[in-house]
């Protein structure tokens, strides 16, 4: 009796090792263990396709993106990584603009008139500001100075910006050379074609790759193109800020 019970006992360890030798057995284990985690990993890809990027950001890029062949304000999000940078406008505000006098042997007054009509001149293309004239360069949005040369001598003009995280521009200082690199005295024409385009400056416009803007890097013109006015138009209507898919 006792050698039938261990015979039996003998049988039924065979039996159970070979189901766990089956090879079924660990697939179904492995199919079982990994069935949760990809559930999971499915639904939170869901979960995050899900997610609506910001409207208006989405809504800025497209209008980016259907206006690049007629503009050129992509090279500004280059430069600012991805902010749309301009003054915060309403209707008929004015930017107030002080214009140092001196600060170059070769100043005269007259030159003021060249950076009046500059200014003029981005005016009229009725983005929804004017300029007025102030002698207060505290209070002044805009500060114009003048100088013989500038440091960096392949240029007669520089703008330097402020403007916060949110892309509201918040002052702006223009320095303009009264001489080219040879040190010749710069032409009236000359002038107002630097003076226009560093007032473009001021107002957020970027440089144009096309050499027929007043905004290309190398001022040739003092007359605002189709596609700079175009530039403007649209700086002026997205809303400023970051126009990244994530600030993360």
């Amino acid at each position: 009796m006792h050698r039938v019970f261990l015979a039996l006992l003998v049988i039924l360890a065979a039996l159970v090792g070979l189901d766990a030798l089956r090879p079924d057995a660990a697939a179904d284990g492995a199919r079982s263990g990994e069935v949760p985690e990809q559930r999971a990993a499915t639904q939170g890809a869901a979960a995050a396709s899900a997610v609506d990027l910001n409207p208006e950001r989405a809504a800025t890029r497209r209008r980016l993106r259907d206006a690049a062949a007629r503009t050129y304000l992509d090279s500004l999000l280059l430069g600012t990584d991805s902010l749309i940078r301009r003054w915060e406008l309403g209707s008929g505000r004015a930017l107030d603009v002080a214009i140092v006098e001196g600060g170059a042997p070769e100043y005269a007054p007259r030159l003021a008139n060249m950076v009046r009509e500059a200014a003029a001149r981005w005016e009229r293309e009725g983005l929804g500001f004017y300029f007025t004239f102030t002698a207060d360069t505290a209070a002044a949005d805009i500060v114009i100075r003048w100088q013989s040369r500038l440091e960096s001598e392949d240029r007669a003009g520089q703008t330097d910006l402020v403007w916060d995280r949110l892309g509201h521009i918040r002052r702006a200082g223009i320095t303009l050379a009264l001489r080219n690199t040879t040190g010749a005295l710069l032409p009236d024409d000359a002038l107002l074609a630097v003076a226009v385009h560093e007032m473009g400056h001021a107002i957020g416009m970027p440089h144009s790759d096309d050499s027929e803007d007043v905004m290309f890097p190398r001022a040739r013109h003092n007359v605002i193109s189709p596609r700079d006015r175009l530039t403007a138009y649209l700086l002026y209507q997205l809303p400023p800020g970051s126009v990244k898919e994530s600030d993360s």
